[in-house]
C-alpha cells in the first residue's frame, strides 16, 4: 500500500476528450480546449521519456544523451505551451498522464502511413529504454505526412503536428483574446539566446510571437511535415544537445538503427523497493504541485530547481534498484 504525505489531486489523471476540427469561427472554449490538449500532449511526453532515460545504466552513452536532449526540449514544448495557452487566458491545469492506454487526444490510426503499423510493437506503458518504448517514441513524434495532415476523413487529429496547425488557426482567429506579458515563464533563454520563449505584445503584435512558440515545437519535435525534417538554427540547442540539428523523430529513428543500451532490469520487490516507488511517487506529486503554480501564475518556486532535481533523482534511484518508477496512484489504492 502506498501511502504518501499531502498527495497532489493533480496525481489523478482527467478523463480524455476525444479533440475535434473547429469548422467555421472559433469560440472561446474550443480555442481554450485545443490549447490545453497541447499541454496535456507535452506533460505525457515528460514521464514517457525520463522513465527509459534513467533506466540506461551509462547516462554518458548515445543513447542516454540523445533521448536527455529530447526530455530536456519536451519540458520547453511544455514551457512553450503553457506560455501560449496562458497568453490566451487558458485556465490551465497540468495533470499526471495515463500510461499503458492511448496517448491522449490523438489518433495515430488517422495517419497515412498508419505510424502504429510502422513501429511495432510498442507499449505505452512506463518501461525501461527497449524497442517497445522506442517505437512508441516515434509514433508519438511521427511527422505529418500528407501537405495538410492526417486523412480528412474525420474530425480528429493524426498527429501533433495537425494538432498544432488547428492551434495556430485557432491563434489567428481569435487574436482578440492575445494579451501580453499573461503568466509567462522562461527557464530556458540561456539555451535558445536567438529566440523568443515568451509573449510580450498583444493581439495582433503579439501573433508572430504565439506562431515562435509553435514553430519552435512543431520544428523540434517531429517537423511539421516529412520534407521539412531540420530544426531551424534559433531553436537548435548548441549548449549541451550532441545533434542540435536533429528533431526528435530523427533522433529516435536513429536510435532504433542502433545496438540498444544496457539497462536495470526489475527485480522483486522487497521492502526496500516499495520505499523507493513510495518516495519517488511523493517527488512526482511534489513536481506536480509546483508544475501548476508555476504555470497558472507566472511565478517560479524559489524551490523549483530542487524539485526537478528530486523527482528525477528518484527516478533513477528506482531503476537502480529494479524499481518501476510510477507517475500515479495504483489502481488498487
Amino acid at each position: 500500500m502506498i501511502k504518501l504525505e499531502n498527495p497532489s489531486n493533480f496525481l489523478m489523471a482527467k478523463p480524455l476528450q476525444k479533440p475535434k476540427k473547429v469548422v467555421g469561427g472559433w469560440s472561446d472554449k474550443q480555442l481554450h480546449d485545443h490549447l490545453q490538449w497541447a499541454v496535456d500532449v507535452e506533460m505525457y511526453t515528460i514521464p514517457f521519456y525520463m522513465a527509459a532515460m534513467y533506466s540506461i545504466k551509462d547516462q554518458s552513452t548515445e543513447a542516454g544523451r540523445l533521448i536527455k536532449s529530447v526530455v530536456n526540449q519536451e519540458m520547453l514544448h511544455l514551457q512553450s505551451a503553457a506560455n501560449l495557452a496562458n497568453a490566451y487566458g487558458t485556465a490551465l491545469e497540468i495533470r499526471a498522464p495515463q500510461y499503458g492506454t492511448t496517448i491522449p487526444h490523438l489518433d495515430f490510426d488517422l495517419d497515412d502511413p498508419n505510424p502504429k503499423d510502422i513501429y511495432f510493437p510498442h507499449s505505452t506503458a512506463i518501461g525501461a529504454f527497449d524497442v517497445e518504448r522506442l517505437n512508441t517514441m516515434c509514433i508519438i513524434e511521427f511527422p505529418t505526412w500528407k501537405e495538410k495532415g492526417g486523412t480528412g476523413a474525420t474530425d480528429e487529429y493524426g498527429s501533433i503536428g495537425e494538432l498544432y496547425a488547428a492551434i495556430k488557426a485557432g491563434c489567428e482567429a481569435r487574436v482578440d483574446l492575445l494579451q501580453a506579458n499573461a503568466k509567462q515563464v522562461n527557464h530556458f533563454g540561456n539555451f535558445y539566446p536567438d529566440t523568443q520563449l515568451t509573449i510580450t505584445e498583444a493581439g495582433s503584435d503579439g501573433l508572430t510571437q504565439a506562431y515562435n512558440l509553435i514553430d519552435l515545437i512543431t520544428d523540434q519535435g517531429e517537423g511539421y511535415e516529412k520534407t521539412a525534417q531540420y530544426i531551424p538554427p534559433e531553436y537548435q540547442n548548441r549548449a549541451d544537445d550532441i545533434q542540435p540539428t536533429w528533431d526528435h523523430y530523427e533522433k529516435f529513428t536513429y536510435l532504433l538503427k542502433q545496438p540498444l543500451p544496457e539497462t536495470h532490469a526489475i527485480v522483486p520487490y522487497g521492502e526496500r523497493q516499495k520505499s523507493l516507488q513510495q518516495i519517488q511517487l511523493q517527488h512526482f506529486s511534489e513536481f506536480l504541485e509546483i508544475m501548476n503554480e508555476t504555470f497558472t501564475t507566472g511565478n517560479t518556486p524559489d524551490d523549483f530547481a530542487v524539485v526537478m532535481y528530486k523527482n528525477g533523482a528518484a527516478i533513477s534511484a528506482c531503476w537502480q534498484n529494479g524499481v518501476l518508477p510510477l507517475f500515479s496512484m495504483p489502481n488498487d489504492q
